[in-house]
């Protein structure tokens, strides 16, 4: 199994309160950044609501844990915990019985150990500073969700009112009735948010260090495991997209979700992304993008199929035109895995 799917989406989100920055008082505050909007001939800078891509990564890693359990993967107990914190301290290794890295020659041994204890640091990536320092770039990226910036004025922050429940037995003078029942504000955000998200499946359950000692009965344990490591990222990948339950305070602050268009691509033998989504025109740009992409290759000799960049698209939005869409975001998922599972017999 190999290939990049790159994954960009717009997502119309309302009421949400999924990443917040600090408390000011009994004020929560919702995250905010400033982005280049185009004003007129020249640019203007705002500041926006966003969601963190720290907020999303974690979701998709909790996801990574729910598939490792089922498919009988391994996991520290760090990430039993969802604890994400990746044997970025020794004690961390010693917790794992993991024997730090002396030398240069023993940086893949220690990555090889670290894949073998815990699948979330395959697909994420770690940084363990033990010793000789030991890394491993994350076979996935996210960015944070911002307002589309052609309709950056369709976004809006407002702080919500709300009051502390107090029993009525507990407000028999001023002085309690001050401490049990108090007013606090939650900052809440709308906007059509957009954000990308990329896989490469090539890389997972496959060292990333091409030098040092090697155990052989180790490497050939974790090659047998492959398959399953990529199925299991494939599987959170879908739950990701299909539920959005990414961030914080969605017990009594859940968001209004719709995605309105998406589109994914899934190539065989180049990393391609797709166009953000800042306007409608991110579709038709994309695959504009696909064809003049493998055109070129052609001028330079290179023999390829239309099938090594694959595009599929969702559209609620009419941001396709005459595009052929899918009915749902399973079914561009479904078409994904398909084709990768088509491709690896």
């Amino acid at each position: 199994m190999k290939g990049f799917i790159s994954i960009v989406c717009r997502a119309l989100i309302n009421t949400e309160s999924l990443s917040g920055v600090e408390t000011i008082g009994n004020l929560s505050r919702h995250r905010t950044a400033p982005i280049v909007i185009p004003n007129g001939d020249g640019y203007t800078i705002r500041f926006v609501p966003v969601l963190s891509g720290e907020s999303l990564a974690h979701y998709y890693q909790e996801l990574l844990v729910e598939q490792a359990e089922k498919l009988g993967l391994p996991l520290s107990q760090r990430s039993r915990r969802l604890e994400f914190l990746k044997f970025s301290a020794e004690k961390l290794l010693e917790e794992e019985n993991i024997a730090a890295a002396k030398n240069e020659n023993e940086i893949r041994r220690v990555e090889v150990d670290i894949l073998l204890k815990d699948y979330v640091c395959d697909v994420g990536g770690f940084l363990c500073p033990a010793g000789v320092p030991v890394k491993r770039t994350s076979c996935f990226q996210v960015g944070y969700a911002i307002p589309a910036i052609y309709e950056g004025e369709a976004s809006a922050l407002e702080s919500q009112f709300h009051m502390r429940f107090s029993p009525s037995n507990m407000i028999k003078e001023k002085e309690k009735e001050e401490v049990y029942q108090q007013p606090y504000n939650v900052e809440v955000a709308s906007a059509l948010y957009t954000f990308t998200f990329t896989l490469n499946i090539s890389k997972i359950g496959v060292p990333s260090t091409n030098f040092g000692v090697r155990d052989e009965r180790k490497e050939k344990e974790l090659a047998s495991q492959r398959e399953n490591r990529v199925k299991g990222a494939l599987a959170a990948l879908l739950n990701f997209y299909s539920s959005l339950a990414f961030g914080a305070k969605r017990s009594r602050f859940l968001p209004n979700i719709e995605v309105v268009s998406l589109v994914a691509t899934y190539s065989t033998n180049y990393h391609f992304i797709a166009s953000a989504g800042n306007s409608k025109n991110y579709i038709s740009f994309t695959l504009e993008r696909k064809n003049r992409f493998l055109e070129t290759l052609k001028h330079l000799g290179f023999k390829y199929s239309d099938s090594d960049i694959e595009i599929y698209v969702f559209d609620k939005e009419g941001a396709a035109k005459d595009l052929k869409t899918c009915k749902s975001i399973e079914e561009v998922m479904s078409n994904i895995i398909k084709s990768i599972m088509e491709k690896a017999k």
